[in-house]
């Protein structure tokens, strides 16, 4: 027993008086542990002696539990602490002692949580602090804040964290910031990113120093005496002793060297071994840099030129300069090398590739004169390698007649400069000489550098090789050299490669060295290889939403197809896409894809595809993006065109889609190393391209417009940009005042100019639009050198964010794929952007000739007495559930908010259907093994005559020529009229009346009609304004109704119902699934949480919401629209209604708290999205039976104690009707909570057994409500029990009436059974997913199978 108490004593946290919110944290986990938890908190009371037995033993329990309770307090705590608590009784007493005498009051807690904040602002990582001893440090400090009751956020605590990190951390920290959502970081995960990232810099300091030191030994060799050790002699020692070969390397002299050592120092022998010494250059052990061999070598080294040391792995990147000290170098390119000037200065302005005029500065000399700096910019030079290299950050200076590099800048941007032996040399950050001067006689280090002048467009417009350059996107003088003069391609002339440098090529396309070339196996036929990788995530999205882009490039002709993608899971889908498309082009079939190990390849839906499509997938390493060089190398080509194009034309960022297809489009035409004397385009289809319609990407365009689009005085062009090549010959045009993307052939460019994006001023929907059928192969365009500018108003920029992607499938028999980046089409607002559409003007005649066909009215004289009724058009896309487009719906509407009640019109209340009806309807259906059809009226309410006298004036676009000012009288109703669906429902309904149908009187959106008085030939019509939903017992009936509602109105026959009001339905072998698939996903890319990761209940269990509570609140606007959004999602998800219900109580002034619930439900749907309810099909086990469930939980809501009741009913076993809402009363038991809840179900009850009576359908008995509750049973059955319920309200009491009336039978089920227990509170995971298969919701897929 001794030896246990020591153990319990060792492993027992002791407590000493310091830290006791930590010792308390502790101990309560070990009261848990110990199951004494209840006793040291709540403690226990002595039930005296007229105790029973059990109570007794119960006792004796506790007083076990409260000493073992109070030893482990003895324990935990020192000689003097236990003198404070040795005399109390019970292990609760004890404790309480201790809470009062070192637990912080509510005060105290204040107060050190003013110290604790002030500490937490003003905290800041230290230089030489680690990541770890600065993330434990602060984690401590907010522990201490959350034991003060100081709620503060990871989220806080990650943004300290970067704004507090050390100035070397700040790039890490701004691409955290760019490229992750810090509101779901955690911290754990930003530590590690963090630490990874010091990890690397160690070790390149570690590194780093290393090299210096052994630079600083190599320093003093055979030029001075050596430190440390013994000196040398002469300088031809040194060369001798660096000529001995392998002899000196192994740190041994050779005889004649070691006879002159010993004749100047002496008889005692010197030896030093060179094999722990790590040479900086090659990073090799056993030699010094200058006996590198690497590269030149150190004999054939020029004594005058800066040694520049390439390795494979080197980055260009990183040598800023590179210079020469040759006496030949003019004057006029010369540059001192100049200590006390504070930045770069030239006088010259034509070396600028780049200047910033607008930085103004004063330039002090030393006899005190000064000069203005007129703009700061960037010089271009050629180093002694050929490099293009670019000087940062240079002033310009008209008339400083001497150019200068300063010192000072040069270290602050991390070079390293020395100074010996009459030579100033540079190195750069990795150690490598970029700067050699020597001390001239005027003792100045003076350097010569091949400065490159900037050629820009503006200057050389007249040269045909910068104007091809341009219009092939940037690419390179040598690869259009190919072009021309081995003829690849046609229309392209001479091409001589100039000597001036492109801007946009210097600063778009700089790269790093070359790796270590790895050749993989060579594809010997077309399709033999295919390589693909996955660019992006770009950070501003397309138009359409993409923000990736996918190659796929043919090993063999080095065509490539390009993509754009929105996110990477697409990537299977769109290969599926490219595999049909170019095996049918080729006729042979893919048989290597080599890619890299991303996500998007290595899933198992892609192995699983390759494999039974008999594809070998080629995965490289990890980290080895080298070996997938070809698709990387073809992605990084592309973006550089990307970036010199947008550059170039100084264009949008958003029209980075347009670009890379336009690149990879110019790419297929231009040489590659791996073709001779051929383009991939011509190696793919066999046919030489031509490139004559080229054009320079992102210039001014004007388009002609047609004859029929425009007045007489109107312009004949409309100036555009030049944004890409459509596969039918025409070129892509953007309008950045309308926001509208054209496909045209007749088209002007003036490749001169670029459009001025500040003078764009308004908002606008964009859409393609193509001006011809069937163009030419190839556009007809005239070049003109100037056009005068268009005096049109101008317009602010637009946004294009709320756009869809337009789904394009053209793809002319070359499989040219340039067409992926085109803006959605969406709906024009205005007349004038709709009547240039020819879908949208033949929506609109269509729209006028069924009035006119109609005879809605007629043309007469204007009123006196009566003001006519403006007109408005209003268009419409109808998309099916997949999202694509079924037609393009034109509205004529009148103007109603300007009638005038009593004069214009009188009753306006037309009825529709409820939901909860079509769902009956549907159930009925489905049990009866019945089929469902719809129908649509085309122009409903042109169908609706009219009591009152209603003018309006002629539409917009179909004035009557001479008859200008002429007005319309209306017969009939039109859309917008605010009596227009009272007269279209009384229409509808006298013609329903007349073919036999009856109303229902409980639901007059529904009609039914019994054949000669029999039950069995049924027909029941569901109406909602004008969408029919028909079902019957015969199909014959059906089909007779169809043609008579054909013959009496215009209308559109969908065939079996498939899409209703916003659901889906989908018929399987089970019966009907009613779903909204499609509105969860457009709910959750609404509110941007399709990425978020799925929660397996939509509440948590226990979760309570408040209204009073301290918690910031949240935009009401945005959060009403989450709810609205969500209610309507409950048409077909009862798993939800409950959750729904709760958050829809604080809509007035939403809190944080509530928007996390609502989150919660959001992230719920993302891993249900394809949820819906089932209607079973009848059977000999499922009859026409209505059963309803009824439950309530007890005074729930917090903050008025109301409870929540809810129910469900089912007609053959199909969820038709349910409920969760608040009780209007308090109740003071939960049998008075399930007797209201039971009484609010009876009245839902009655109403629908009332409908299957109208309906004339067969029923099993009474209708059922099954209770959990037998008091409330007893309560409804006995009106003995009134004295219990005499202040319950009377129209409760109607349940009971129900009962005694034998209208409905009340029956009692155990808890477990209780369906309409998911409607009333938030359950654990088993539970909510067993009722939520009981009550009939499933997943679609699930039903297919």
């Amino acid at each position: 027993m001794a030896g246990s108490n020591s153990i319990i004593q060792g492993s027992l946290p002791v407590f000493d008086g310091k830290l006791f919110d930590d010792w308390k944290v502790k101990m309560l986990a070990i009261f848990g542990f110990q199951d004494v938890f209840e006793v040291v908190t709540f403690g226990f009371e002595d039930p005296g002696r007229k105790a029973t037995e059990e109570q007794q033993l119960d006792f004796k329990q506790k007083q076990k539990l409260d000493c073992k309770a109070r030893f482990l307090i003895y324990q935990c705590v020192n000689s003097k602490i236990f003198n404070k608590i040795s005399k109390a009784s019970t292990s609760k007493e004890a404790w309480e002692i201790l809470m009062k005498t070192y637990g912080d009051g509510e005060k105290n807690k204040k107060v050190k949580l003013q110290t604790l904040r002030r500490q937490y602002e003003l905290l800041c990582m230290e230089e030489k602090e680690s990541i770890s001893d600065y993330f434990d440090r602060i984690q401590e400090l907010v522990n201490a804040m959350r034991s003060c009751n100081d709620k503060i956020p990871d989220e806080l605590v990650v943004d300290k964290i970067l704004r507090t990190l050390p100035p070397r951390f700040d790039h890490v920290a701004v691409a955290i910031e760019e490229s992750r959502n810090l509101d779901d970081m955690e911290i754990e995960e930003l530590q590690h990113s963090l630490e990874a990232h010091e990890m690397r810099i160690n070790e390149r300091r570690s590194n780093q120093e290393q090299a210096l030191q052994a630079r600083s030994n190599y320093k003093g060799k055979g030029k001075g005496p050596w430190k440390g050790n013994k000196p040398c002699s002469n300088q031809k020692h040194q060369d001798q002793g660096y000529n001995a070969g392998s002899e000196f390397f192994k740190g041994k002299k050779s005889d004649q060297s070691q006879k002159k050592n010993d004749s100047s120092n002496g008889s005692k022998e010197w030896k030093f071994d060179k094999r722990k010494v790590r040479c900086h250059n090659c990073q090799k052990l056993g030699h010094y840099a200058r006996d590198c061999w690497q590269g030149e070598g150190a004999k054939n080294k020029p004594k005058n030129q800066a040694n520049l040391a390439q390795d494979e792995g080197s980055d260009s990147e990183a040598v800023m300069l590179m210079a020469t000290t040759s006496k030949e170098s003019s004057i006029d390119t010369s540059w001192y090398l100049d200590s006390g000037c504070s930045t770069h200065m030239t006088g010259k302005k034509e070396w600028f590739i780049s200047l910033d005029d607008s930085s103004k500065s004063k330039v002090r000399f030393a006899d005190d004169s000064s000069l203005t700096a007129e703009g700061i910019g960037r010089v271009a030079f050629r180093d002694t390698n050929g490099k293009e290299t670019v000087i940062e950050e240079v002033l310009y200076v008209p008339g400083l007649k001497t150019n200068l590099l300063s010192l000072g800048q040069l270290l602050q941007k991390g070079f390293v400069m020395t100074m010996e032996d009459n030579c100033l040399k540079v190195f750069d950050r990795n150690q490598k000489l970029v700067i050699q001067a020597n001390l001239s006689q005027n003792r100045t280090f003076r350097i010569g550098m091949n400065i490159l002048k900037h050629q820009c467009f503006a200057t050389s417009e007249n040269k045909e090789e910068w104007l091809w350059h341009l219009r092939f996107g940037h690419l390179n003088f040598k690869d259009l050299h190919l072009l021309t003069s081995h003829k690849m391609v046609e229309g392209l002339p001479h091409i001589v490669v100039p000597n001036e440098v492109c801007r946009e090529c210097i600063e778009c396309k700089q790269t790093r060295g070359n790796f270590s070339k790895f050749v993989p196996t060579k594809a010997t036929e077309k399709l033999g290889v295919i390589h693909s990788d996955v660019c992006g995530p770009i950070q501003t999205e397309t138009p359409g939403g993409s923000r990736y882009f996918i190659s796929f490039i043919d090993d063999l002709t080095r065509k490539v197809w390009i993509y754009l993608i929105k996110r990477k899971h697409e990537v299977l889908d769109v290969f599926k896409k490219f595999k049909c498309l170019v095996e049918k082009q080729s006729g042979k079939m893919i048989k290597v894809l080599r890619t890299d190990g991303g996500g998007e390849y290595v899933s198992k839906e892609f192995k699983e595809f390759c494999e039974s499509e008999g594809l070998i997938h080629e995965v490289t390493p990890p980290y080895t993006p080298q070996h997938n060089g070809t698709a990387e190398r073809r992605n990084r080509t592309l973006l550089n065109m990307v970036r010199c194009m947008l550059k170039s034309k100084n264009l949008p960022c958003f029209l980075w889609g347009e670009a890379v297809s336009t690149a990879a489009y110019i790419l297929n035409r231009s040489p590659t190393k791996r073709l001779i004397d051929t383009s991939p385009e011509e190696a793919w289809t066999g046919a030489k391209p031509s490139v004559t319609h080229l054009r320079i990407f992102g210039s001014i365009c004007y388009k002609h417009v047609p004859d029929q689009l425009r007045r007489k005085l109107d312009d004949k062009g409309m100036p555009h940009i030049l944004i890409g090549y459509h596969s039918t010959g025409g070129y892509k045009l953007y309008n950045p005042e309308s926001g509208q993307v054209s496909i045209s052939r007749d088209v002007i460019c003036d490749e001169t100019r670029s459009w001025n994006w500040n003078s764009i001023s308004s908002e606008s929907q964009s859409r393609i639009l193509l001006e011809e059928e069937t163009p030419p192969a190839a556009p007809t365009t005239n070049q003109v050198p100037s056009v005068r500018k268009s005096s049109r108003t101008s317009q602010l920029p637009i946004t294009l964010k709320d756009y869809e992607l337009f789904q394009d499938s053209e793809v002319n028999l070359e499989g040219e794929l340039v067409h992926f980046a085109l803006i959605a089409e969406a709906e024009p607002i205005e007349f004038d952007k709709a009547v240039t559409n020819k879908m949208w003007v033949r929506a609109m005649k269509e729209e006028i000739d069924s009035i006119e066909k109609n005879q809605t009215w007629e043309l007469v004289d204007p009123p006196s007495n009566k003001k006519p009724i403006a007109l408005k058009w209003v268009y419409k896309v109808k998309v099916n559930p997949k999202g694509e487009v079924v037609k393009h719906k034109a509205r004529l509407v009148a103007k109603g908010f300007l009638q005038k009640a009593g004069i214009d019109y009188g009753e306006v209340y037309a009825p529709v259907a409820r939901i909860e009806t079509v769902r009956f309807v549907v159930a009925i259906a489905t049990n009866a093994n019945w089929s469902l059809h719809q129908l649509d009226v085309k122009s409903a309410f042109l169908n609706g005559p009219l009591d009152e006298e209603v003018y309006v004036l002629q539409p917009q676009g179909f004035v009557v020529k001479g008859s200008e000012n002429k007005v319309y009288k209306l017969k009939k109703a039109l859309y917008g009229l605010k009596q227009a669906p009272r007269a279209w429902n009384r229409r509808i309904n006298s013609f329903l009346s007349q073919i036999g149908f009856k109303k229902c009187t409980s639901e007059h959106g529904l009609y039914v009609r019994c054949l000669q008085d029999s039950k069995s030939e049924t027909l029941i019509v569901c109406l909602y304004v004008d969408d029919l939903l028909i079902t019957g017992s015969s199909e014959e009936e059906i089909t007779a109704f169809k043609n008579q509602m054909m013959n009496e109105f215009e209308m559109s026959d969908l065939g079996l119902l498939s899409y209703f009001l916003g659901m889906e339905f989908r018929m399987t072998q089970y019966g009907t699934v009613m779903h909204q698939s499609k509105y969860a996903q457009d709910l959750l890319k609404k509110f941007n949480m399709q990425q978020s990761n799925p929660a397996r209940t939509p509440a948590e269990v226990g979760l309570v919401l408040e209204k009073e509570t301290d918690e910031e609140p949240v935009d009401p606007t945005h959060y009403r629209k989450i709810v609205g959004c969500l209610r309507y999602l409950c048409n077909t998800r009862p798993d939800l209604n409950f959750s729904v219900g709760l958050i829809s109580r604080f809509m007035q002034e939403p809190r944080q708290s509530h928007l996390l619930a609502a989150k919660r439900i959001m992230r719920y749907i993302q891993g249900t999205t394809n949820f819906g309810i089932l209607f079973p099909k009848g059977g000999a086990d499922i009859g026409p039976e209505l059963t309803g469930y009824s439950d309530s939980d007890w005074c729930g809501d917090k903050n008025d104690r109301k409870s929540t009741a809810g129910y469900i009913f089912f007609y053959g076993g199909a969820p038709i009707s349910w409920s969760s809402t608040k009780e209007p009363v308090v109740a003071l038991s939960s049998c008075e909570a399930e007797y209201i809840a039971a009484s609010e179900a009876a009245c839902q009850a009655v109403w629908l057994d009332a409908l299957i009576k109208e309906l004339q359908l067969e029923k099993s008995g009474k209708v059922k409500l099954l209770v959990d509750n037998k008091s409330a049973i007893d309560l409804a059955k006995h009106p003995a029990s009134h004295g219990r319920s005499k202040h319950i309200e009377t129209k409760f009491h109607f349940l009971r009436e129900q009962v005694n009336n034998e209208k409905l039978k009340i029956e009692h089920c155990r808890t477990e059974v209780q369906l309409a227990d998911i409607l009333t509170k938030a359950l654990k995971l088993e539970r909510f997913r067993c009722l939520r298969d009981s009550i009939g919701v499933v997943c679609v897929n699930a039903t297919l199978n």
